[in-house]
């Protein structure tokens, strides 16, 4: 594993990945797109009241297996000068903060074009179910990097004017939310004394950015 204080520091480039369908969605299958029509006759996407939800599920996504519960030490009982480390248990269902919503509702009786542009962005970073210092926070974001998700990022801003659409079926209504995807992971954080003993074992679900894109349902 590299250095993760260059991991930290590093912001992802990665662009919007593509829309991701919710199993049920009224859209009609294969016509998502993320280069929507640009007739007249597109119905453009209103925007929801509903409340942004912080932890969407995302389609698709399950829990992981569990992992090795504990380090790997060397077969002596010196493991150099006592230090904090942090480790994974289980690679956890990943979800996404939602940043943008819209929706668009089929009143006719055959299927209509629409179109989703995102008009509102927001930020999500590093964090955890409990509070995590900066020290920490770059320790698991470089453990997240190596085992887990090599997208994962300190810190990530959704984009503006990102499009999707395709067809809504009759009397039907489609969601659009748009957001940043989060890699979750269980473990813990400890301590490693010299003599291989582990000790001050702190759980905690931490998650990562690593991705931005709309959820269609």
């Amino acid at each position: 594993m590299g250095s993760t204080v260059s991991s930290f520091a590093a912001e992802s480039e990665e662009k919007p990945g593509p829309a991701l369908i919710a199993e049920g969605a009224g859209v009609v299958p294969g016509s998502v797109t993320d280069t929507p029509v640009a007739e007249s006759g597109a119905e453009a996407g209103d925007e929801s009241t509903d409340p942004l939800e912080e932890d969407l599920p995302v389609p698709g996504e399950t829990d992981g297996p569990e992992l090795s519960p504990a380090p790997k030490v060397p077969l002596s009982n010196y493991c150099g000068p006592g230090h904090s480390f942090v480790h994974i248990t289980q690679n956890k269902k990943n979800t996404m903060s939602v940043k943008y919503e819209t929706f668009v509702e089929n009143h006719k009786s055959y299927p209509i074009d629409f179109k989703f542009t995102t008009k509102k962005s927001g930020t999500t970073t590093v964090g955890g179910s409990v509070t995590i210092s900066s020290e920490f926070k770059v320790m698991w974001l470089g453990k997240i990097k190596a085992d887990i998700n090599v997208n994962a990022s300190k810190s990530w801003t959704s984009d503006l004017g990102v499009e999707t659409g395709g067809e809504v079926r009759a009397h039907d209504k489609v969601y659009g939310k748009y957001g940043i995807m989060k890699e979750k992971v269980y473990g813990y954080t400890g301590y490693m004394y010299s003599n291989c003993d582990v000790g001050q074992k702190n759980y905690m679900t931490v998650w990562a950015p690593y991705r931005e894109g709309w959820v269609i349902d």
